[in-house]
């Protein structure tokens, strides 16, 4: 309990000095989630010390945490689509330091970084999965500030920070010593993948929630809605599903009622409606015009592309472009590696994943981002190559902002020339982000009054007009939805008697909000 109470003293510490720049403008709702989520990714591959984890969460929240939620919530952070974007108060003390050329950012990663360090170590241990973890969750907020023309100090390295803490008989074993990656330097950060100017992908976004009956599983989420890969490896959808279980006629459906993206549902009935033309024509011995089927997805995130894209691989299956149809899922880091001539070995790799089905790269423009790039230039060589090589069983998606794609494109004559299909993903309107909130509602047995429903409209109309490049489209829905339930939670948690009207009705007060940042606030100052 007494490192529980140091960590927590920390933490107040780590609150009070983006307090101090940001002058009350910090949400301690996001600081606390960011610093909850992070501690419990790096523990998400080791239940063993949950009761350790639960003590901790507890005391620096100010809510109490069961064992039960606590490996509930471990077992969710360890699906690796889940992902937190870089937290709100990073990006303005960036934005600040740009302007002025202070270094608050760096300051505050420096003693976030010590912070997860010591809240890692409270089991008395620290393995080489959490080592890496944490060392991927710093780079990533170092690459963020480098890319948005902040300066980061080079942080310690983790061996000192493992051998201070031994000292302290934090640590029994010097694992994270020999294992843990050293922090990227400014000048590292800056040389490699630019992020987006919306977010950088750090894997995990999950949510403590407190449940009126202890246990509670994570929250489902919604099928439609396009959730984030991880940053360090490639993810897998298997493609046995489409072989066995659905029809072209069930994808198409399933595309149909996808929120929105009307022109985008039209252009796919399109390409599939050439694809089985030319098919008719090669069958009947009359010539068939020359397609690529290689596409280029442009939009804002949170706009569906990912969803889009695993219903085109297994619809190819189905027309028999692929033999397989499986969607592998990958950005720059998994594809480039830190010395010259190893990038084309892990993109190899990566490709082969993907063969007889789609490669479907995110923010694919990083890698063409700086002409000095040359890791990035040896991955794109190696994708052309293997789209020549292999034009019958693997088929390449680019995804990301529209501007930056077409930048990218244009600039090889062999991308140009593989990529002539674009597919325009616009921002949901506010009526839209409406439609997405209520399905994550009924999927989730929940229930809008009225009065919630009309709240919450006016919430999405407004974001909807006054966005900017960081908005965040479906994703803002499914944070809504579940700031909506935790407020509902703390609502009706103190009740004596909890009628199934209160856990199924989200009333104006849960959209508000007020009773959530009531308690949370409480809880963070105690």
């Amino acid at each position: 309990m007494e490192k529980c109470n140091e960590i927590k003293m920390e933490y107040g510490r780590l609150r009070q000095e983006i307090q101090n720049v940001l002058a009350g403008k910090l949400s301690d709702e996001e600081l606390l989630r960011y610093f909850m989520a992070t501690a419990l990714k790096i523990w998400s591959g080791n239940v063993l010390y949950a009761p350790a984890y639960s003590e901790l969460l507890s005391a620096v929240s100010g809510q109490s945490y069961t064992i039960e939620q606590i490996m509930s919530a471990l077992g969710c952070c360890g699906e690796p689509e889940r992902k937190l974007r870089v937290p709100q108060f990073f990006q303005e003390l960036v934005a600040l330091d740009a302007e002025s050329g202070s270094s608050h950012a760096s300051n505050v990663l420096r003693m976030l970084n010590d912070l997860l360090v010591a809240a890692a170590l409270i089991n008395g241990d620290f393995t080489i999965e959490e080592a890496s973890c944490l060392s991927s969750m710093t780079q990533d907020l170092a690459q963020y500030a480098a890319a948005h023309g902040a300066a980061v100090q080079e942080l310690p390295n983790t061996d000192a920070q493992v051998t201070e803490r031994n000292e302290e008989s934090y640590l029994q074993n010097d694992a994270l010593a020999r294992a843990a990656e050293r922090t990227m330097t400014p000048q590292e950060a800056a040389s490699s993948a630019s992020p987006s100017p919306a977010e950088v992908n750090i894997p995990v976004n999950i949510t403590i929630h407190v449940d009126a009956k202890e246990g509670g599983g994570p929250m489902q989420t919604e099928e439609n809605i396009e959730l984030d890969k991880p940053a360090e490896q490639a993810a897998v959808t298997s493609p046995a599903a489409a072989k066995e279980d659905e029809t072209m006629e069930s994808l198409l459906a399933e595309l149909d009622g996808l929120v929105g993206l009307e022109n985008v549902k039209q252009d796919v009935h399109s390409l599939m409606n050439f694809i089985k033309v030319a098919k008719i024509r090669e069958q009947r011995g009359m010539k068939v015009p020359t397609i690529s089927y290689h596409l280029a997805f442009t939009g804002n995130p949170g706009t569906g592309k990912t969803t889009v894209a695993r219903l085109v691989a297994k619809l190819y299956y189905h027309m028999g472009i692929l033999p397989q149809g499986q969607l592998v899922e990958t950005d720059r880091s998994a594809l480039v590696a830190g010395y010259l001539g190893q990038t084309a070995i892990k993109t190899q790799k990566v490709i082969q994943q993907a063969m007889g089905g789609v490669l479907f790269i995110d923010e694919a423009y990083s890698l063409a981002g700086d002409t000095e790039d040359s890791y990035g230039k040896e991955a794109i060589e190696t994708i052309l190559k293997a789209m020549e090589d292999h034009r019958d069983e693997l088929v390449v998606i680019v995804a990301g902002y529209t501007e930056l794609m077409h930048k990218f494109i244009e600039s090889n004559p062999g991308l140009s020339s593989r990529f002539s299909k674009y597919f325009e993903f616009p921002d949901y309107c506010g009526e839209e982000l409406l439609s997405i909130f209520t399905r994550f509602c009924e999927k989730n047995g929940y229930r809008l009054e009225p009065d919630a429903e009309m709240r919450i409209r006016e919430k999405f109309d407004a974001l909807y007009d006054t966005r900017d490049e960081h908005f965040g489209n479906a994703r803002t829905a499914r944070n809504f939805f579940e700031k909506a339930i935790n407020a509902q939670a703390n609502r009706i948690a103190m009740k004596s008697q909890i009628m199934d009207a209160d856990l199924e009705n989200l009333t104006e007060a849960d959209i508000l909000g007020r009773s959530e940042v009531a308690c949370n606030a409480d809880a963070i100052l105690r």
